[in-house]
């Protein structure tokens, strides 16, 4: 499965997303037509989302440690099982308002992934009190993927006897870990005002309001010159602006010098941070132990 590059994160880029097509009796429509008129609904109802909603979990993606199984210790494995880091299934906003779904559990081996990454890279992610390890964050990215191919007509500078195109996009999913390397790892801010230690209702309902007025996000606050998505505080430089924080992971380690590699922590438990994530909630939802009839 390849990667595709969105045409809605063109389009928003662009500013292009509210144009939809005009149908005429005799007019021909190409490719790009179509493609213009898928892109009009979805950046619509994207932007209904993100302006509604904003972005963060919706549903399911909690994220645990599970530690490594020996073999022959547990008979439901008899093979043992790695550590591993898991995320739930679930539903997600991202930033543009796309859905990300993940509609199966997903597994990361921690430890492979820990061997892998640079002596340099870990030791800038080795952070001590509070967290003596190394802080990683764990991000889900909206993704689109090809799916399978089907002829088509060859297109570009060149000839081709046999040229094919995806046949289907998929919206899929990434899950990634990002080293933190910041002194003072940052967390995602709430830019929505706490109203529930305001006594006046009025003043409630004024504060609210304003906040509403100044809730337009565009322009250059919002966007980077290319049109892209500005970072938010959580983002990594070079990472994925639309990328959502799900979780913060501290993988206990010690290190001998600023410089050397942290060795991790033998036995030691992971520690996993669900809450410093944004959470989309529907206040419709029942959340506490009132009854209705």
């Amino acid at each position: 499965m390849s990667l595709e590059l969105d045409p809605l994160a063109k389009a928003q880029a662009q500013g292009e997303s509210q144009d939809r097509l005009w149908y005429a009796t005799g007019v021909l429509l190409d490719a790009e037509d179509f493609l213009d008129e898928q892109t009009y609904h979805r950046g619509r109802l994207a932007r209904a989302l993100a302006y509604l909603y904003g972005s963060g979990t919706v549903a399911g993606l909690h994220v645990m440690w599970e530690p490594a199984v020996a073999s022959g210790v547990d008979s439901s494995m008899p093979e043992g099982r790695p550590e591993r880091i898991k995320v739930d299934p679930g539903l997600a906003i991202d930033r543009m308002g796309r859905l990300i779904e993940l509609p199966r559990t997903v597994c990361l081996r921690l430890n492979r992934w820990y061997e892998a990454q640079s002596d340099d890279d870990l030791a800038q992610g080795f952070h001590g009190v509070p967290f003596n390890g190394v802080v990683v964050d764990v991000f889900l990215t909206f993704v689109a993927c090809e799916r399978g191919k089907t002829p088509a007509f060859a297109s570009g500078p060149y000839e081709a006897l046999d040229p094919v195109v995806p046949s289907r996009i998929r919206d899929g999913y990434a899950v990634t870990l990002v080293i933190r390397k910041e002194a003072d790892p940052p967390a995602p801010v709430n830019r929505w005002p706490d109203v529930s230690g305001i006594a006046d209702p009025a003043e409630r309902a004024d504060t609210a309001r304003q906040t509403v007025f100044g809730a337009w996000r565009e322009g250059t606050q919002w966007q980077e010159l290319d049109g892209k998505l500005a970072p938010l505080v959580e983002h990594a430089t070079g990472q994925d602006t639309a990328a959502l924080l799900l979780a913060r992971l501290v993988v206990p380690a010690a290190q001998v010098s600023v410089v050397a590699r942290p060795q991790r922590t033998e036995g030691a438990v992971v520690l996993v941070d669900n809450n410093i994530r944004p959470i989309v909630f529907n206040p419709g939802r029942w959340a506490g132990e009132e009854r209705h009839v």
